[in-house]
């Protein structure tokens, strides 16, 4: 049964219970629900403005329950505030972009109804007071990065700390793969842990994604905001013709593409030929360069928030963590000398000639930043379970959490 929004008693009755389960509608597209645990960690005297911490699960890809009921459960006892499991849906049913709204929905949910409200409204300053973490791994794990990297607005209550583990952060490069793996089901499916995960991952983009175009959405794949993916977005795949009138028309439609093709003099590959998947350019073959995107530009009035990232040295998505931190500090390097207004942005040959005094300022300053952030590197899979090492993980999130936000 759908629950009806909280008022400030409902919310006040939150508190009072170890967890409770909320159904949001999604407008005209079914609900999610959200599992609001209370914190069994002792409440901390240095926490001035509510505060909560949302948890994005796996996905379907090597989903686990009992491992999602581990993190929560270290979370609860590490961190004084709620964490808000966001139950998004992802799969067959629910292609993208319907796990990208799930999430902004229920994030919406969480400031309006966890955060607290001012008791003077004034013109042009947020009615809302508080704090949103977030953290998530695989599937969620992207999610959050996309969370983060949109709801930070100056001057509004939003994400102020981001940990993530093994994001999925850019589909682009997931490679295309026909073979059968035998731990991967269908989403929706508990599969237990696997020593790859490639060929999941280009499974469940078959069967999430509808177009090619829709993984190359920067929504779906967040390291796209910051860079551009080095590739053009793939054809579709070829129709099928239901009849004999389809087969007439898609006739019609090639000699036509053929007819406009030698008007203009162009010479390429017949039409209904496939491109290569790795080639950025159609002439000549060659991949494009990835080049760096100024995100967020001034005008969207963004700060990007400190981030934890983590991965394990046998992930295939290993990689696309390491990217996204280089590229998180050179955006976190920007807007700091923006904020220097009158600073010019030094070139390394100029950084050499500066003064003892001055390059130990910029070593201070870049440490700052690397901090903001910080990349962790494990052995295997490297993911957030139950066992040892896993727990473990997740304990060093949780301790980095709280010092961003105690």
């Amino acid at each position: 049964m759908r629950s009806s929004p909280l008022h400030s008693q409902d919310a006040r009755k939150l508190s009072t219970s170890t967890s409770q389960r909320v159904t949001i509608p999604c407008q005209s597209n079914g609900h999610i629900t959200l599992d609001i645990h209370q914190p069994t960690a002792p409440p901390s005297t240095t926490i001035t403005r509510p505060t909560v911490l949302i948890y994005l699960p796996r996905g379907p890809v090597l989903q686990n329950l009992s491992h999602e009921a581990s993190t929560i459960s270290l979370l609860r006892s590490s961190l004084p505030f709620p964490v808000v499991q966001l139950n998004y849906r992802v799969s067959r049913k629910h292609q993208y972009p319907t796990p990208i709204h799930d999430v902004l929905v229920g994030y919406d949910w969480v400031k309006q109804h966890l955060l607290s409200k001012r008791a003077i409204s004034r013109t042009g300053r947020s009615e809302l007071v508080g704090r949103v973490a977030v953290c998530g791994e695989l599937v969620g794990g992207g999610l959050a990065t996309m969370l983060a990297l949109t709801e930070c607005r100056i001057g509004q209550p939003g994400i102020v700390a981001a940990a993530v583990n093994n994001p999925v952060l850019d589909w682009t490069e997931i490679d295309d793969s026909d073979d059968h793996h035998p731990s991967f089901q269908l989403p929706g499916s508990a599969v237990g842990d696997a020593t790859d995960l490639s060929t999941p991952l280009s499974q469940l983009r078959k069967q999430v994604f509808k177009k090619p175009e829709h993984f190359f959405d920067p929504f779906a794949s967040p390291l796209l905001f910051l860079r551009s993916a080095g590739r053009d977005v793939p054809p579709a795949p070829p129709e099928t013709p239901l009849d004999d009138m389809d087969i007439l028309s898609l006739i019609e439609r090639q000699d036509f593409y053929r007819q406009q093709q030698a008007l203009s003099a162009i010479s390429s590959q017949p039409y209904g030929a496939t491109r290569d998947r790795d080639a950025g350019n159609a002439v000549d073959g060659l991949a494009k360069r990835k080049t760096s995107k100024r995100y967020p530009s001034a005008a969207l009035g963004l700060r990007l928030p400190p981030c934890h990232i983590s991965s394990g040295g046998a992930s295939p998505l290993s990689e696309q963590a390491s990217d996204l931190t280089q590229r998180l500090r050179k955006s976190y390097l920007r807007q700091a000398d923006a904020a220097d207004f009158g600073r010019k942005v030094l070139e390394d040959d100029e950084i050499e000639r500066l003064d003892e005094e001055e390059k130990a300022e910029r070593r201070a300053r870049d440490a700052e930043i690397r901090g903001k952030a910080k990349i962790t590197e494990c052995e295997g899979l490297g993911l957030w379970d139950n066992s040892k090492e896993g727990r473990s993980r997740v304990l060093e999130m949780a301790k980095w959490l709280r010092e961003k936000l105690v």
